[in-house]
């Protein structure tokens, strides 16, 4: 086990800076720009910049590393997040801060591309599962500590900003001076949302609405929290405890799945979700704990349901779809985690703080609707066709998985001239983008200004 996880131990350290400045720039945001006075739609407007920013990164992440290679692809995202992150303090506009968000949303996709496909060229069949474990872990544990930093300096002035830019810059150096091998070339995987609600209409529904539930929490809590009298150190940490509620109850609430119809968890826990948000949504008063112990419900039937509707398209598509399939679910999260927060900030400018937890609510309870009807009208999968609950390839942070159906036999692709090397590699991207459907000439071709490392894995 420690074997294992010390040979990705480079990785997961970038990862953890990585998130932990995302992190803190995802709470710092929305409250830095409430002092600023932008309005709450202008907030709300920023969070969906953001997961547009996410779904275009997660489309077009694969093509820059098919151009550049991973390193260079890592060390150009994470150099413009870094940029980014100190635009926000120099520039107060909202419609810049917009645009900084999307790029931001932008950045952070293509870096869990590079990341997840490096990951999963290092991991075996015996070990899969604790690397991405543990990559889960760290990511989310990582985004909650940056959160709850902001909660120990102002989010007025330059230091926090400057800080995130500091930790993502330093993430760089890791793995631009690692001495291991650059995974093998990525596979694209088509989006095909039809075919992908032909095959679970159920898991697709459920994958939209819990990213307009889920996406919107996440980044108007802060928000919420100073909207209902508290200060900017008590907002970061209510919206962490909200992150650490739906971390905790992933896995066992996706065990238990194992053992009933996944649709049915998914109507509890949105039953149960629908019945905590009214109640915060409803709250007054200035109890720390009341909004506290609410708030950590929510994260826990509410953050905890995308696995599990993952799992459910798993059980009803063959296994070398699977990667299509969590891709297109994940896209379909940031679609509505797109929608969501526009929704939920005009109701909040409309008719107060309140509306972001009764709007989510009421998307609950459409999501228990929806899975109610479908459950009345197709039976479950048999207990013999589904799958065991697997985090590790159904997490929300998985961005893009490595595709080893498709995969050609490294062990057998080892030029041994520079020459062989150059045409293995326009061969190997000829037939990933065919499979996109595109063809070298219409899109990238092999770079022939790489010189090529005979140690390196082709």
């Amino acid at each position: 086990m420690f074997k294992s996880i010390s040979s990705i131990g480079i990785i997961l350290l970038a990862v953890a800076m990585i998130l932990f400045g995302h992190g803190l720039q995802s709470a710092l945001v929305p409250l830095r720009a409430q002092i600023e006075g932008f309005g709450t739609l202008a907030i709300g407007i920023s969070i969906s910049f953001y997961f547009g920013g996410f779904v275009v990164g997660c489309l077009v992440g694969p093509f820059l590393i098919l151009r550049g290679g991973h390193i260079r692809a890592y060390a150009a995202m994470v150099s413009l997040a870094s940029a980014v992150a100190l635009l926000h303090p120099l520039l107060i506009d909202e419609v810049a801060w917009s645009v900084f968000r999307f790029i931001t949303g932008f950045c952070i996709a293509a870096f869990y591309v590079v990341i997840e496909s490096w990951l999963n060229e290092r991991a075996t069949n015996e070990n899969r599962g604790l690397i991405m474990s543990t990559y889960i872990v760290v990511a989310l544990g990582a985004t909650m500590a940056g959160q709850l930093a902001t909660a120990f300096a102002s989010v007025e002035g330059f230091t926090l900003f400057v800080v995130a830019s500091i930790v993502v810059s330093v993430a760089v150096i890791p793995v631009t001076m690692t001495t291991a091998t650059q995974p093998a070339p990525i596979t694209l995987v088509r989006f095909r949302p039809k075919q992908l609600y032909d095959t679970s209409p159920a898991a697709f529904v459920s994958a939209l609405l819990i990213g307009v539930s889920a996406g919107t929490s996440w980044m108007l809590a802060p928000v919420f929290a100073t909207g209902r009298g508290f200060d900017t150190s008590f907002a970061a940490i209510f919206s962490a405890v909200m992150i650490g509620g739906g971390a905790v109850a992933q896995w066992p609430l996706g065990r238990a799945s194992d053992k009933f119809d996944r649709r049915l968890v998914i109507v509890f826990l949105g039953i149960g979700s629908a019945i905590f948000c009214t109640l915060l949504g409803l709250i007054e008063g200035d109890s720390r704990w009341s909004f506290l112990s609410l708030v950590f419900m929510v994260g826990v039937f509410t953050h905890s349901t995308y696995a599990i509707a993952v799992a459910h398209a798993f059980d009803h598509c063959e296994p070398d779809t699977y990667v299509e399939t969590s891709s297109g679910l994940l896209l379909a999260f940031g679609i509505g985690s797109t929608i969501g927060p526009l929704v939920a900030s005009f109701l909040m400018a409309q008719t107060g703080p309140g509306a972001l937890f009764l709007s989510i609510a009421m998307v609950q309870i459409v999501m228990v609707g929806y899975l109610i009807w479908r459950v009345s009208e197709n039976k479950a999968a048999t207990q013999k066709n589904r799958e065991d609950f697997d985090l590790a390839s159904t997490a929300p942070v998985i961005a893009m998985t490595y595709d080893e159906a498709i995969d050609l036999d490294a062990d057998l692709l080892i030029p041994e001239t520079i020459a062989e090397a150059n045409e293995l590699e326009e061969a190997q991207t000829a037939v990933q983008l065919s499979d996109f459907g595109y063809s070298m000439d219409e899109t990238v071709e092999a770079d022939q200004s790489v010189e090529f490392q005979p140690e390196a894995r082709i």
